[in-house]
């Protein structure tokens, strides 16, 4: 029998990489997909969140993918939430960590003209609860991409989208198994966002993992992995039976 699938989704400033450990975890029961999002690749009236559902959905047409389970982590988490409120018949089940679709504090907003390498730092102290996660390759990768004209329009466009897209009077209709994990200290999406999604999706199971920021799979990727196996495992029998 065939593995069940599931698709890992990272965030705007993220790539398929933040999902390697937890990718690991889970590969034995699942068929595990982690994409690259197509961020920069969009043209300028492309840049919005439902461009990125359209080409999550490309990807299990591609793969002969009926149907699927979805994680994502921040922009990844409303790309998942939109794609189980516009196909529901092709979502499993969600799992959200720091999701967009209610309330962001975007690395956007009242940025400096030129933002220097220290700003880029301090935005990155914001996202993460432990430090050792701000490298100084991270900081010159995000530092790079801020100082590029062209993705940063892409970032505003890609923020207000994210913005405008607020899903607080949608998410009642959402029936598939829904899995909240949130780092306790994440400062871009806050605790209350979460205790914001559990309000609006009733049945939805809600995760706080302590001394962790806004990226739960990059800082706490065993014990995220856990709560998945466990989750997925009591939701989808395919996995359970794997």
């Amino acid at each position: 029998m065939a593995k069940p699938v599931l698709v890992l989704l990272h965030g705007m400033f993220g790539a398929a990489d933040n999902w390697r450990e937890c990718a690991g975890h889970l590969g034995g029961r699942w068929d595990v997909l982690v994409p690259e999002l197509p961020v920069w690749d969009l043209s300028r009236a492309e840049t919005c969140v439902h461009s990125l559902v359209a080409h999550v959905e490309g990807l299990l047409d591609s793969r002969g993918v009926a149907r699927a389970a979805l994680a994502g982590n921040s922009l990844g988490g409303h790309i998942a939430l939109e794609m189980a409120l516009r196909r529901p018949d092709r979502v499993e089940a969600l799992v959200l960590m720091g999701s967009s679709g209610l309330f962001e504090r975007g690395l956007e907003g009242q940025a400096p003209r030129r933002p220097t390498r220290e700003w880029v730092r301090a935005k990155m102290h914001q996202v993460f609860f432990d430090e050792r996660h701000v490298t100084e390759e991270l900081v010159d990768q995000v530092h790079g991409t801020v100082l590029d004209p062209r993705r940063i329009t892409k970032i505003v466009r890609m923020a207000k989208s994210a913005k405008q897209g607020n899903l607080s009077g949608l998410l009642h209709g959402i029936r598939c198994p829904v899995l909240l994990v949130w780092g306790e200290e994440d400062r871009i999406t806050p605790c209350r966002s979460a205790h914001e999604f559990k309000r609006h999706i009733p049945h939805a199971e809600l995760e706080f993992l302590s001394r962790c920021g806004h990226a739960p799979n990059i800082e706490r990727p065993r014990e995220v992995s856990a709560l998945m196996e466990g989750f997925l495992a009591r939701h989808c029998p395919l996995a359970s039976a794997g």
